[in-house]
């Protein structure tokens, strides 16, 4: 083995802390839409059989993706069904889902999310909230690779929204952290990435607010100081509390990581156990789902929120290739990688490293076929991987029968979407007729 391969392995095989809670390795399971809970929001046993073979082939630490934390946000969730938090019912079938994979001596996390913000469905009396009335517009060429929505989409304008909706968010998010901690999760993390309700507070460009929610970092960050706060009184200071935020918004008019570093800044007072670090948002997508290892560390990202907050904890996403991420760590501007897409290519890819068999690595190829099925509303599948999705069936349990599709979808798009040339003649054909419908 090289000195250089030797130094890869003892770094990311390293452990490190969250609020007193030992990680025995710096590979993380990145949180995802994946689970296919029940049609009523229990983890179903896919739920748990992905979980697991995630622990075995080696995670550190699991999060789990999208949890509701309201009513609201589950019925206005774009991916269904979600893992719920927002009612004591769920606790017996989260505990079980926990201990499931507390058997294979790794951590768990819940990811708590109050409201989906602009991305979010709304319906007939429950407008979509946010900050400020700025939709989500989701057009080419800011899509990631094998990614096409013909002549792109505007989501519908959220109504901005008001003090006293916000308190009570707050309440309920506090509520699914306290049902999260008896369900025996290690940790929680609060999402506030992308164009989801709390990141729209960030930055500028999505908030317009004159009252004290808006306006200077401190009033930006106010939202997420004011839940952790609330949190810490319930939870105590041991318990793991991890935030999930965007750190540039890659767009003309948007904040750059500056500018969240010293949000972040405010809210980590409070005290974080970790800020998880995302590039971009739905609008910037190309950038959130890029096809290279460490572009944040090429935009300097973590490095800004380091000097920032020195004594926080860091995840870095999109850092996969292993001699960069370890480098990444010994230099001190990250803790820990996040592995989404890699691990549904290959959920053994910590093992494989830390091992030395990173010839036997199936690596993602970033044509993103499980982000088509999953903005389609579809189970989410990996071209690489036919047991990704299936590891329930495959261990002997039976799959749910779970029916995601909150909207019709057309199979034709769907079987299309794989086609760069069949969707770019759609983009074209889409935008020609916006054209003509505007003369």
């Amino acid at each position: 083995m090289s000195q250089t391969t030797n130094t890869v392995t003892q770094v990311l095989g390293s452990s490190w802390n969250i609020d007193g809670l030992t990680i025995k390795n710096r590979f993380v399971l990145s949180p995802m839409a994946v689970l296919r809970p029940t049609k009523d929001g229990h983890p179903s046993e896919q739920s748990i059989a992905f979980l697991t073979r995630r622990a075995q082939g080696g995670a550190g630490l699991l999060i789990i993706g999208g949890g509701s934390a309201t009513v609201r946000g589950n019925d206005e969730a774009p991916f269904s069904p979600s893992m719920r938090f927002d009612h004591d019912r769920y606790i017996p079938e989260l505990k079980r889902m926990v201990e499931a994979v507390h058997a294979h001596g790794t951590p768990i996390f819940a990811q708590i999310f109050p409201s989906f913000g602009a991305m979010g469905v709304p319906a007939e009396g429950r407008p979509t909230r946010a900050a400020s009335p700025k939709p989500v517009r989701m057009a080419a060429p800011r899509l990631p690779n094998g990614l096409f929505i013909p002549g792109g989409r505007t989501m519908p304008v959220p109504q901005e929204i008001t003090k006293a909706e916000i308190l009570e968010v707050q309440e309920e998010t506090v509520a699914s952290v306290l049902r999260a901690k008896k369900a025996g999760f290690d940790g929680i993390e609060i999402g506030a990435h992308m164009r989801y309700l709390y990141s729209s507070f960030l930055s500028p460009r999505t908030n317009w607010r004159d009252d004290e929610y808006g306006g200077s970092a401190e009033n930006r960050a106010r939202i997420l100081t004011d839940t952790v706060r609330a949190i810490r009184a319930e939870v105590g200071p041991d318990y793991p509390v991890g935030l999930r935020m965007s750190v540039n918004d890659h767009l003309p008019d948007g904040q750059g990581p500056q500018g969240f570093a010293e949000v972040a800044a405010h809210i980590a007072n409070e005290g974080l156990g970790y800020i998880a670090l995302t590039d971009g948002n739905y609008e910037s997508m190309d950038q959130n789902l890029p096809q290279t290892s460490g572009p944040m560390l090429a935009h300097s990202e973590p490095q800004i929120f380091r000097e920032a907050l020195p004594d926080t904890p860091l995840l870095l996403s999109n850092t996969y290739e292993p001699e960069q991420a370890a480098r990444a760590i010994e230099e001190g501007h990250a803790d820990a990688i996040m592995l989404g897409r890699q691990m549904l290519a290959d959920p053994d890819f910590p093992n494989k490293v830390l091992q030395n068999r990173t010839d036997a690595i199936t690596w993602c190829d970033h044509n993103n076929s499980c982000i088509r099925r999953l903005m389609t509303n579809i189970p989410v599948r990996c071209s690489l991987n036919p047991e990704m999705g299936r590891e329930a069936e495959l261990t002997g349990t039976p799959e749910p029968i779970v029916n995601r599709i909150k909207r019709p979808v057309d199979k034709a798009f769907v079987a299309a979407a794989g086609s760069p040339l069949l969707m770019s003649i759609a983009d074209r054909l889409a935008k020609a007729k916006a054209s003509s419908e505007k003369k």
